[in-house]
């Protein structure tokens, strides 16, 4: 998300404790003057789920447990932005609403300007009905290295009440939060259009869905969900994130092609050159990494193929 927010990747055995809070929290608008929510009438995150196999996520439009990997791509306010989600290969126990759910943990990391900017670890679970829910994310910001807040880290039953990301069959008008923690976090999905197709990268993809993000200062977001790979564009105020590059989604067959091996070897070899100040040596390690890109690019989808000629030019 724009807003540096986390996402979940396989977590511990640890558990966490408290009571659910009253249904009519749920209701509150948590933007700052309490307005510009939609009615509660129109929202589909209300009714109290149950969860049989809640770590089997299979919602096409929010496919976090098939999603091995994702990296997106953008700018924030004029610098550029990465951002990388890893699936990770544990669960963990959440204790909400008097219930014990097991979720699944995702890891998300942000950059700016190329520097660590946010690591975060988010919890979700699919309900039976087949749609999905954000558990809570534990956020660690970075400046220099390292980490100086937690701002935004919530937990389901301990600041605010699950949250839906995703209907399991969403419908035009929709309304869901996908945070509600309001003083903490808050977002409001409304749903605009569905059956949309969107350029991928290896091509256009069918079935996206159009939404309109409500935050919590009031400003709002324009975001696309698409099938097999979830997430795949935000953009509000001038600033972009958009889905570069999904696995297994965009996966190629057979092993990782030697070229690209040449890449990460020169990219670190390089560093060093710099540094010894051994531009001879630097100079012919830029020269075997380009003749690698040369062999790659062809295979590359479009939005990293532009950052990496910007890589290499600079």
């Amino acid at each position: 998300m724009l807003a540096l927010a986390g996402c979940d990747r396989g977590g511990s055995s640890g558990t966490t404790t408290t009571a659910a809070p009253p249904a009519s929290s749920a209701i509150v608008c948590g933007t700052y003057n309490g307005q510009g929510c939609a009615p509660a009438s129109e929202r589909v995150d209300l009714a109290r789920p149950s969860f049989t196999h809640p770590t089997r996520i299979t919602n096409p439009l929010f496919p976090i447990g098939r999603l091995r990997s994702a990296l997106l791509l953008g700018h924030v306010e004029g610098k550029p932005f990465r951002t990388e989600t890893t699936l990770l290969p544990r669960t963990t126990t959440v204790n909400w609403d008097g219930r014990r759910v097991r979720v699944l943990l995702s890891q998300y990391v942000a950059y700016l300007d190329g520097r660590l900017e946010e690591v975060a670890l988010d919890r979700y679970a699919q309900a039976d009905d087949g749609s999905v829910w954000y558990f809570g994310e534990d956020v660690f910001d970075y400046r220099n290295g390292a980490v100086v807040f937690t701002e935004g880290t919530w937990l389901a039953g301990r600041e605010g009440p699950a949250a839906m990301i995703m209907p399991g069959h969403p419908k035009v008008g929709d309304v869901f939060r996908t945070e509600n923690a309001p003083g903490i976090v808050f977002e409001e999905v409304t749903v605009k259009s569905l059956d949309e197709t969107v350029d991928g990268p290896r091509g256009p993809v069918q079935g996206a869905m159009m939404a309109a993000e409500l935050h919590s200062d009031g400003t709002g977001e324009e975001k696309i969900f698409a099938p097999g790979y979830g997430e795949f564009r935000t953009s509000g105020g001038g600033d972009l994130e958009a889905l570069a590059l999904a696995v297994p989604a965009d996966a190629l067959a057979g092993p990782p092609p030697a070229d690209l091996k040449a890449l990460t070897i020169g990219s670190v070899a390089i560093l060093e050159s710099a540094r010894l100040e051994d531009w001879e040596a630097a100079g012919a390690t830029l020269r075997r990494m380009n003749d690698a890109w040369n062999v790659l690019e062809s295979t590359t989808p479009p939005m990293v193929a532009d950052r990496m000629v910007s890589s290499l030019d600079s």
